[in-house]
């Protein structure tokens, strides 16, 4: 099969899983336990934090791990209130186009007494605008929530300038980082965020595991459910293994970062062209400021989840949006913001360092069987 979902999720590097089997076997003790096999776990846990610390420069001590990038998310936005000052009531900002953890989190805090959200809905090409966000911010803002890659468009946010605007002002920021992370260039010693998110198993570690960086100057409070577990941030028996092979994950991607992305924009770039040498009518949503691992795509004939539906006929997985709302039957809300009229036909492709230009050439000799047999009313009940 012809995978093009990476951005649901990847398969596991063999380093990562060889290093998962190891781990597993010989290192298997809690490592809240007192004795020398739960010591010898809780080395292999501080070395992978370490490891992982490294990697985005910063101090071991603002790596949490959680068991992946919806908890972090939560964790980072609870965090962050406990942290923010007593007020009244507390404003806080995020967008429409967040990953479904935020943006429904946000919507029941919204229905709190103590709590107001403002969801932006950024400009023509999906960014958010820095003097918009800059009315958005009232006296009692205290955090901001703004993805740095939408999982569905590949757009990128500002968020370089928009936690310089932030920092500025003395209210906290938080960004998902888990469609960016081990794609896009980030140092966290020098990039002005109080919390970002990671995932594991979207660079090619395992499920089930997650990370929260939380800076050092983030006043932090235990977890209201009393544990032991990552300094009281949360509870939950550390899964040693998946974070150990998350590290190795991550050394992997971190090395290898710059001519991924090279790959990633020739993939990409390739994949448009041919599109076009081929009138294929699918659309790709292209802008300024993208990430090369997504290409969202329009069609005027059926909706995404037929299209959807054929490709995976042929033995090719794509998707229509985030895995996290699939099964809901929602349209992609960063879809709505900019193509109003086009949601219920959006298809996403997402591509890897594993992709290759043969890979691209096939899909697009599928992609012309697919829309002939659409064309002549085959497809789906054909």
């Amino acid at each position: 099969m012809l995978y093009f979902d990476y951005a649901a999720t990847t398969p596991m590097s063999t380093n990562a899983l060889n290093i998962y089997t190891e781990v597993a076997a010989n290192y298997f003790g809690n490592p809240s336990s007192l004795h020398d096999i739960g010591g010898e776990a809780k080395q292999v846990l501080e070395q992978s934090r370490k490891k992982i610390a490294e990697c985005l420069q910063t101090d071991a001590s603002c790596i949490t791990f959680t068991s992946g990038g919806t908890e972090s998310n939560l964790l980072a936005i609870d965090t962050l209130l406990r942290a923010s000052k007593p007020m009244p009531k507390k404003h806080l900002i995020t967008t429409e186009m967040e990953h479904s953890s935020i943006y429904h989190y946000m919507k029941s805090l919204n229905q709190k007494e103590d709590i107001e959200v403002t969801f932006l809905r950024g400009n023509g090409e999906g960014v958010i605008d820095i003097n918009t966000l800059k009315k958005a911010i009232k006296p009692n803002t205290c955090i901001v929530s703004i993805q740095h890659v939408n999982g569905e468009t590949g757009i990128m946010q500002p968020v370089a300038e928009i936690g310089q605007l932030l920092q500025e002002k003395n209210i906290y920021f938080h960004s998902d980082a888990v469609q960016s992370f081990g794609k896009i260039n980030m140092k966290l010693d020098q990039l002005p965020v109080d919390c970002m998110t990671f995932s594991s198993h979207k660079i090619y570690g395992p499920k089930g595991v997650g990370a929260l960086y939380i800076n050092s100057h983030v006043p932090t409070t235990p977890h209201p459910v009393t544990t032991n577990h990552e300094s009281g941030m949360r509870p939950g028996t550390v899964n040693v293994p998946g974070i150990a092979a998350f590290a190795a994950a991550v050394t992997e991607v971190i090395e290898k970062l710059s001519s991924n992305y090279s790959h990633l924009t020739n993939i990409k770039n390739l994949f448009i062209r041919r599109l076009a040498e081929e009138n294929i009518p699918l659309e790709p949503l292209e802008f300024n400021h993208q990430c090369p691992s997504i290409v969202g795509c329009t069609n005027n004939y059926i909706q995404g989840d037929y299209v959807m539906l054929e490709y995976n006929r042929f033995g090719v997985g794509i998707s229509t949006g985030s895995a996290c709302t699939l099964g809901h039957h929602e349209i992609p809300r960063s879809i709505s913001v900019l193509r109003p009229n086009d949601g219920k036909r959006f298809v996403r492709f997402s591509f890897s360092h594993l992709t290759t230009e043969e890979d691209i050439h096939q899909l697009i000799d599928i992609s012309k069987q697919i829309f002939q047999r659409i064309k002549e009313g085959q497809a789906i009940h054909g």
